[in-house]
């Protein structure tokens, strides 16, 4: 996207950041999915990163469970990056994390936990959690055991490969047996493709004896049904099995149990009849993401358990989108929308909806406006901002707020705010210097546009416009001009202009083109000059040049936008002036000193140094 840069007095530079579109296009981001993607990428990078293959020799001793609750846990698992691409599995915030951010290629990464004692003939349960990004960001995996914490040695499939991509986190839960006596190590292996990947969270992971196989076996169809309105209650469905682990009838069961993330029990149902079905509202979950296992047990023990995991409550809001900003009659007008649903894809108070708001000269340093904003139509206005002081561009940052928290900022795009001057305007940069402030809307950094002293009327000063390479594209804008209702409106200026490079010139107003005219290659100085009298309706414009770079920069001086009256007294022989103005637009008297513009009463403009 495009930078804006802004030239004052002493042609100090200010770069406003990407968000901050050239030409005041506000451009949706592909997804939603983008922008959280974004808002991670940053994270990531300012983050500090072990990403090291490593053999670890611990081992554990069986049950065993790691919610990577401590960082020290991870030091207990084998990393192997296999591709040496430098992207591998990590510790983050609570699990153990695949990012592919910074991948070469696509994923060969393993992550194998401590070593365990299993013993031939004995069913294990291993469980574990895996969740992606988002559901628009794909991950693939598989699940082995093998006898060594070495790729090569992981041999006795546990999850063939699969590729999952949600919001909320996915239970595994598999019974395997072994083939010998010895120590044992599970790996989970990720084969990520690295266009559509982003991140691959594994936790809760879980390894010991399966329930005995007259045990029961899982409950049946069960459901979990978050309350639509985002109230943190979730309403748990299911039908008592009927059928053992090994396939025989259940003639009676003793209880079943409704555990929330796998340790705190929240409902017992005691003695129901095989086949029953039973409902339990859960009152009290988190908001967020809540993991449920259901238990059926009979006099022989602890069945197997069914597992399923959603979000219940209300999300946090999104960043808005196609934030704009736009002069409506003098006032700034800010616009935006909002997703249906928050940050993870889930249920947000549209009605309970706040935004917080502050303007930015630069994208970076933000001066608040107003918090706690209320704005039903998703718009806001602030009044009388159009021709208020000195000019001057301004972004706007928008957040959305909720109960449960502030979603992430938008940026707008970028406008001059101010008051406009007034006819004649004239630029001839002397002495390298500008009179009023100019902006530069560049796609690369390296493209220049500079104060130099090869200029053509001898004041010391032109403008030159360069690009990083051939047909890159330069813009220059002018400060905003009062053009309104004038009879006559002129634009005249001198240039230079490679034989390979294109120029057009004309006027554009907030950054949007209002008239551009093409003009003729030109080794030497030449003049040019446009008739915009037709484009008077609008209040205000800004002379803009527009450079498709050729191989040598193009040079820009003695610019004039002036507005001559239609109807003139030509019986004068002698033209007086009318007014003196300075070449930043302001009145004059005959005092004066320095370069002053005068219009004469035959309707002509002339320069003067006084």
């Amino acid at each position: 996207m495009n930078k804006f840069l802004l030239f004052g007095a002493s042609f100090a530079l200010v770069t406003i950041p990407a968000y901050a579109s050239g030409f005041s296009e506000v451009t949706r981001l592909v997804s939603k999915s983008d922008l959280n993607k974004e808002a991670f990428a940053k994270k990531y990078k300012a983050a500090p990163h072990r990403v090291v293959s490593r053999v670890s020799g611990a081992t554990v001793t069986l049950p065993w469970t790691e919610n990577f609750d401590d960082e020290s846990s991870f030091d207990n698992f084998t990393v192997i990056d296999a591709n040496e691409d430098f992207a591998g599995w990590e510790y983050v915030e609570g699990k153990a994390e695949y990012c592919c951010l910074f991948a070469e290629y696509d994923a060969d990464d393993w992550l194998i936990t401590p070593g365990f004692n299993m013993v031939a003939g004995k069913k294990y349960q291993i469980s574990f959690r895996a969740n992606t990004f988002d559901v628009a960001s794909p991950e693939e995996f598989s699940a082995w055991l093998g006898n060594a914490p070495e790729a090569d040695a992981m041999t006795i499939s546990v999850v063939g490969k699969t590729t999952i991509a949600q919001d909320n986190a996915a239970d595994y839960s598999v019974k395997v047996t072994v083939p010998a006596d010895g120590v044992y190590y599970f790996g989970i292996h990720c084969t990520s493709p690295m266009e559509d990947a982003w991140t691959l969270d594994i936790d809760d992971i879980s390894i010991k004896e399966a329930a005995a196989e007259s045990a029961p076996a899982e409950v049946g169809d069960l459901t979990i049904v978050p309350d639509p309105l985002g109230e943190l209650k979730a309403t748990i469905s299911f039908t008592a099995p009927t059928l053992a682990a090994d396939g025989s009838e259940l003639s009676a069961l003793t209880k079943i149990e409704i555990y929330r993330e796998d340790t705190r029990l929240i409902k017992t149902f005691d003695a129901p009849a095989p086949g029953d079905k039973l409902t339990y509202v859960d009152e009290s979950p988190a908001n967020g993401d809540n993991h449920y296992s259901v238990i059926a047990y009979n006099e022989v023990g602890a069945g197997s358990p069914a597992l399923l995991g959603l979000f219940v409550g209300e999300d946090i809001p999104g960043a808005p989108q196609n934030f704009s900003q736009k002069i409506v009659d003098g006032d700034v007008v800010l616009t935006w929308e909002m997703d249906e649903l928050g940050w993870n894809s889930h249920y947000i108070n549209h009605d309970k909806l706040t935004y917080n708001l502050w303007d930015s000269a630069d994208g970076f340093t933000l001066s608040e406006i107003s918090k706690g904003i209320k704005a039903e139509d998703n718009s806001y206005t602030i009044e009388d901002r159009a021709e208020e002081g000195k000019q001057r561009q301004i972004i706007y940052c928008l957040q959305a707020e909720t109960r449960t928290g502030t979603g992430s900022r938008a940026f707008s795009n970028t406008l001059i705010v101010g008051e406009s001057l007034r006819l004649p305007y004239n630029e001839t940069f002397a002495d390298k210097k500008m009179s009023s402030r100019w902006f530069q809307s560049a796609t690369d950094s390296k493209d220049v546009s500079a104060l130099v002293e090869d200029d053509r009327n001898n004041d010391g000063g032109a403008m030159s416009i360069s690009g990083h390479e051939k047909g890159c594209e330069i813009s220059l804008f002018s400060s905003k001009i009062w053009i309104k209702d004038e009879p006559k409106l002129v634009l005249s200026f001198w240039y230079k202009l490679p034989a390979d490079g294109a120029l057009s010139a004309g006027l554009m107003k907030d950054f949007e083109v209002v008239k551009l005219n093409g003009l003729e290659p030109a080794g030497d100085w030449k003049f040019a000059s446009f008739d915009l009298s037709d484009q008077t309706g609008i209040d205000y414009a800004q002379v803009t040049f527009r450079y498709v770079a050729g191989s040598e920069p193009c040079y820009i001086d003695d610019i004039e936008l002036t507005a001559t009256p239609l109807s003139l007294d030509t019986t004068v022989e002698h033209p007086t002036v009318v007014a003196r103005y300075s070449v930043a637009g302001q009145c004059v008297d005959e005092n004066y000193r320095g370069v002053v513009i005068e219009r004469r009463s035959d309707g002509t403009v002339a320069k003067s140094i006084r």
